[in-house]
C-alpha cells in the first residue's frame, strides 16, 4: 500500500504530539547527534577527562529538513582539566525547538575524576546535573484530539535532572557507559508530568589504528537502550588524512545512512559538518538531517605536554 505524502504527514504530527515530553526533554540523547564521536561530554560526563585542554564546542542540528515542525536543536559544551589533580569540570547549555509546539532550554554542570590503571590507561567517573524550562503549547497544534485530551495539557515547568558516566581510555580506544538524563523530575508538584521520560543508557566505544604515515583510521559505535523500545545502534567508521581532515560515514538502525567531514583549520579550531540520509518512511516528506560542529581547543601553559586528543 502506498501512501499520499499529506497523509504521512498527519501520521507524523500525530506521533510527534504522542512522543513529544520523551524527544524535547532530551532531544540530544534521542536523536542521537550524528557527530556524537567528536562531541563526547553530549553524551557522558565522564568524557571530560579525556582530554587535558580546555575545550569549547558549539553544535547545531537541523532536523528532517523541510518537514514543518520538525525538532532542531543547538548546543554549547565547555570542559576543562582542573590544574593536575586529576579531575575535570564543565557546563552543557542545550536548546530544543519543535515547531511552535514545544521548546526547552536548559543547563548541565559536569564533574569527573580520572585515576591510572595501567600504562597510559585510565578510568573515569563522571557526573552531570542541571536544570530546563520546559514549553508544551499543544493547543497551537491544530490536532482537535491534542486539544481535548489532558495528557496533551498545555505545559510550563521547571525540571531537574541527575545523570552519570563511567569511562576507561587510552591514547588509543575509549570505552563508556553513561545515562546523561538518568534521574529526572518536575520541580514544584508532587507527580511527574504526563509526558515524563525514561532514562536513557549509552553504551560508547571507539578506537584509533594508523593505516600509514599520512592515514589514521577510527571506528567508533554508539549503542542506545529505553525501556519499552527497541535497541538502537549507530556504527561509525572515520578516516583522519594527513592530520588534518576527517572523513566518515555512519550506520544508524532505523533512521539513516549518514555522511560527515571535520576539517583541522588551525591547531586550535575544528570545523565538522553532517548530512543524515533518511532510510524510513519520513524520506518521502523530509530532505534529510543538517549537523554543524566548531571545537576550539586552547591549551594550558604546558602546551608541549599536552598530546593531541583523536577522541
Amino acid at each position: 500500500m502506498k501512501y499520499h505524502p499529506e497523509e504521512i504527514k498527519i501520521v507524523l504530527l500525530a506521533f510527534l504530539l504522542f512522543i513529544a515530553g520523551t524527544i524535547s526533554s532530551v532531544a540530544q540523547q534521542k536523536a542521537m547527534f550524528t557527530q556524537y564521536m567528536f562531541n563526547g561530554l553530549m553524551i557522558n560526563p565522564a568524557y571530560s577527562s579525556i582530554d587535558d585542554a580546555i575545550n569549547i564546542t558549539a553544535l547545531a542540528r537541523q532536523q528532517w529538513v523541510g518537514f514543518n515542525g520538525a525538532p532542531n536543536t543547538q548546543t554549547i559544551s565547555v570542559h576543562s582539566p582542573v590544574n593536575q589533580s586529576g579531575t575535570s569540570a564543565g557546563l552543557l547549555f542545550m536548546r530544543d525547538q519543535i515547531g511552535e509546539v514545544i521548546s526547552e532550554n536548559g543547563f548541565l554542570g559536569t564533574v569527573a575524576h580520572k585515576v591510572a590503571v595501567g600504562d597510559n590507561t585510565y578510568f573515569s567517573l563522571g557526573l552531570n546535573g542541571g536544570l530546563g524550562k520546559y514549553v508544551g503549547q499543544y493547543s497551537r497544534s491544530g490536532s482537535s484530539a491534542a486539544a481535548q485530551d489532558p495528557v496533551f495539557a498545555d505545559q510550563n515547568s521547571l525540571r531537574a535532572n541527575i545523570g552519570f558516566g563511567l569511562m576507561l581510555f587510552s591514547q588509543k580506544f575509549y570505552a563508556g557507559f553513561s545515562s546523561p538524563f538518568f534521574y529526572y523530575r518536575d520541580l514544584g508538584t508532587a507527580m511527574q508530568s504526563a509526558t515524563a521520560y525514561k532514562p536513557h543508557y549509552l553504551l560508547q566505544g571507539g578506537y584509533l589504528t594508523n593505516l600509514g604515515d599520512d592515514i589514521k583510521f577510527k571506528p567508533n559505535m554508539l549503542v542506545k537502550y529505553v525501556n519499552g523500545s527497541p535497541v538502537q545502534f549507530d556504527l561509525n567508521a572515520n578516516f583522519l588524512l594527513k592530520e588534518t581532515l576527517w572523513l566518515g560515514a555512519s550506520l544508524r538502525s532505523m533512521d539513516s545512512v549518514d555522511l560527515l567531514a571535520e576539517v583541522q583549520l588551525s591547531p586550535n579550531l575544528q570545523l565538522g559538518y553532517s548530512y543524515d540520509f533518511t532510510t524510513t518512511k519520513l524520506a518521502a516528506v523530509e530532505k534529510g538531517s543538517h549537523e554543524i560542529v566548531l571545537n576550539f581547543r586552547f591549551f594550558g601553559r604546558n602546551s608541549s605536554s599536552t598530546p593531541k586528543c583523536y577522541f
